[in-house]
């Protein structure tokens, strides 16, 4: 093989090199956008879940009242003070809002579990080493236990607590695995 032969291998490979290089660039010009999207949609997430939460609460308070409003009237028909035709008609139109509200309460909080899944998704694939590394997860796990045990946080916050400390640990495994060397 003569020495031509070889500056031409280099070339070729400088030039092919450097074209990967550049679509590296740009992936991971993508995907530091796509961890930034992700954590911020995540923060946001968290702190409107509890409105939506207290939201879908309403709801169910409305329709509670709105059964204790059908007992009543049912109370009333029984006790003579309005009539059967009066009571059909109020209890029916009472059943058709709980039964509009119950249906569109548990659509919305479907479509509040999907979001919850999808943002959690997103987040847990945009956790990074070096955002891992920053955070103690026993610590944070121990905190989260004794603020559970000392009544400062509720079963659905201890749970979802739970659950994101277990995917960042999973995360974490899977990156010392994965470690590209540099």
């Amino acid at each position: 093989m003569s020495v031509d032969v070889a500056y031409v291998a280099v070339g070729e490979l400088d030039k092919l090199l450097a074209q990967y290089e550049e679509k590296l660039r740009g992936v991971e010009d993508t995907w530091r956008a796509f961890v930034e999207a992700s954590q911020a949609l995540k923060g946001s997430w968290d702190s409107d879940l509890a409105r939506v939460k207290i939201r879908l609460e309403q709801i169910e308070g409305v329709v509670a009242e709105l059964t204790r409003e059908l007992e009543v009237l049912s109370a009333k028909r029984e006790l003579g003070l309005i009539s059967e035709e009066d009571f059909a008609k109020l209890a029916e139109e009472s059943r058709k809002k709980i039964a509009e509200l119950e249906e569109k309460a548990k659509a919305l909080r479907d479509r509040t579990d999907q979001i919850d899944a999808r943002i959690r998704y997103a987040w847990a694939r945009s956790l990074t080493k070096d955002k891992l590394s920053k955070i103690d997860l026993v610590a944070l796990e121990k905190k989260v236990e004794d603020a559970y045990s000392a009544g400062a946080i509720g079963e659905d916050v201890y749970a979802k607590l739970k659950l994101e400390i277990e995917v960042m640990k999973a995360v974490w495994e899977m990156l010392n695995i994965l470690e590209p060397t540099r």
